[in-house]
């Protein structure tokens, strides 16, 4: 068995093995207008081995020397001849025979050209000599295939392959001298506009892609089912906006419990994006003063959030993170014990005001700001070169310090301009968590677990007995994606075609409340109804003939 025969073989046995684990018997004839048009007449045959996988194989010959079948001019030097057989895998990533495609091919080829212009002369030897050999290759290609018209298809495809050629070249004349045995690895590209016709309808096959469908008072049977695709999607229906939530999208320092991180796993040495708040203080002072700088603005700001997080009734827990800050002036012993004392301070006035117990704050003392001072002199190194050498050429914090004292100029300028804005308990965090909302949790469990178990009946019957559940239909997309498909199945079990225009349309409100979900649903159900009320029909001829 010759290579190319193997390679034919092995295609042709996977589509076999395919074909009788699926199933799958449709079938599609095609035609490559693109060979067409350079006068070799090609005929392929594709046949559906899985619910995304088909196997099929092109072959083409070309018996006359030129491009027109009757043009047997010998004083024409252009000679084209050949044989062409390409079997090839596909895989389509939506269902067979529709919509983007990849595809494994083989190639064999025999041929006899010679004086054949080729595109941007990419075969110079086919344009110079006469050439007769054979040509084994493999390679990949993708394209794209959709259906204008009921049975009929178009599929464009592009890809290459990489193979060897094994040929005797020959002077380029009718019949001339042999010059030499030629093998080499060479590149082909494939580029294919096919027009492809379908046994079975457009909107049979995509009725056709099923195995199993239990009918109430049947034993379940194998039929054409309505495709297998449509998996309904449903997502968890989120809670209401709190108070809490809302205060959180409006201060970036008011933070999800859920994303509560212990302080000393945090880099506090200087500020972050969402540490807005600072409560500032003199120099050597722990005394909480709320003329001083904006610090009633500060101090304002986090009583009210706390209070009207806790009056609002709908968080279970809050919790305070406030860190305190020195700043690098001064030994670093007495930093240590100031930056602590500057942090409770923070706790002790907004505990008092508020009533938020002691457990409810997270204190650290962070010492000196050395990185927060880093980050400062970044932001501004013009003019500011002889404190930039010493502040991060000088590894001793102690030294740094000395040295910046010992120039009084500089000194004064490093307090003026930088340590006023060190002095302070920064870093306040305020971390809430919600309370579990009795609504959303019946639409994430029991409703969710009837759907999930296809109980779309009960589903339905539950939802319409709670008015708080019917509610958040209102409000909520996948609430109302979730009742649509709980509706849409009812109507079809029960053939009312009322309450399935009142599923669609639900499905349709929830599509445009933003539910991807609901799009999904939507796009499943134009295919799905049809095929399985036009199988229930031939089910009930079924039963009327027995």
């Amino acid at each position: 068995m010759t290579s190319s025969k193997y390679i034919i073989f092995l295609f042709c046995t996977f589509a076999l093995l395919q074909s009788r684990t699926t199933g799958a018997q449709e079938l599609s004839l095609r035609t490559n207008l693109l060979w067409d048009a350079v006068s070799e007449p090609n005929l392929g045959l594709e046949w559906q081995t899985g619910e995304h996988w088909s196997v099929g194989v092109d072959a083409g010959i070309k018996a006359w020397p030129r491009y027109l079948a009757w043009d047997w001019d010998k004083q024409n030097p252009t000679h084209w001849r050949n044989f062409a057989v390409a079997p090839e895998v596909r895989y389509y990533v939506k269902e067979v025979f529709r919509g983007v495609f990849f595809g494994a091919d083989a190639l064999y080829t025999h041929y006899n050209v010679g004086d054949v212009p080729t595109p941007f002369h990419m075969y110079p030897e086919v344009e110079n000599y006469r050439l007769q050999g054979s040509f084994w290759a493999g390679g990949l290609a993708a394209g794209y295939a959709w259906w204008p018209w009921q049975h009929w298809r178009l599929e464009l495809e592009a890809g290459a392959a990489v193979g060897l050629a094994a040929y005797d070249r020959y002077e380029c004349d009718h019949c001339g001298t042999l010059l030499s045995k030629e093998r080499k690895v060479g590149v082909v590209p494939k580029l294919a506009l096919n027009v492809a016709y379908n046994p079975v309808s457009r909107e049979k096959h995509r009725a056709r892609r099923g195995g199993n469908l239990t009918i109430s008072g049947t034993d379940t049977v194998t039929v054409l089912t309505p495709p297998v695709a449509f998996v309904v999607q449903l997502k968890e229906v989120k809670a209401p906006m709190t108070v809490a939530d809302s205060l959180a999208r409006q201060n970036p320092w008011i933070i999800p419990i859920e994303k509560y991180r212990p302080l000393t796993y945090l880099d506090l040495t200087r500020p972050a994006a969402d540490s807005l708040l600072f409560v500032n203080y003199e120099l050597n002072s722990y005394a909480l003063r709320r003329d001083y700088m904006n610090n009633a603005e500060v101090l304002d700001s986090m009583q009210s959030a706390v209070e009207t997080i806790r009056d609002a009734g709908s968080t279970d827990e809050l919790l305070l993170s406030i860190v305190g800050l020195a700043s690098i002036e001064g030994p670093r012993r007495l930093n240590d014990s100031l930056s602590v004392r500057r942090a409770r301070a923070v706790a002790e006035y907004i505990g008092k005001r508020t009533g938020l117990a002691p457990r409810q704050f997270d204190i650290v003392g962070k010492g000196e700001a050395w990185d927060w001072f880093r980050d400062q002199l970044k932001a501004r190194p013009e003019g500011n070169e002889a404190l930039w050498d010493i502040v991060f050429n000088e590894p001793d914090a102690d030294a740094r310090e000395r040295k910046i004292k010992q120039d009084p100029e500089l000194y004064r300028k490093v307090k003026e301009e930088f340590l006023a804005d060190q002095r302070n308990s920064g870093f306040i965090r305020v971390y809430y968590s919600n309370r579990p909302d009795a609504v959303t949790e019946k639409w994430n469990g029991p409703v969710a677990e009837l759907l999930k178990a296809k109980h779309y009946a009960q589903a339905v019957a539950a939802i319409q007995s709670d008015e708080a559940l019917l509610s958040r239909v209102k409000t909520d997309a996948e609430a109302a994606n979730a009742y649509g498909i709980a509706l849409y199945f009812t109507a079809l079990d029960n053939k009312d075609q009322a309450l399935e225009e009142q599923a669609l349309s639900l499905l349709q409100e929830a599509a445009r409340m933003g539910s991807e979900c609901a799009r999904h649903n939507l796009e499943g159900t134009r295919v799905y109804g049809p095929a399985r009320k036009e199988y229930e029909a031939w089910m009930d001829v079924m039963k009327e003939k027995q």
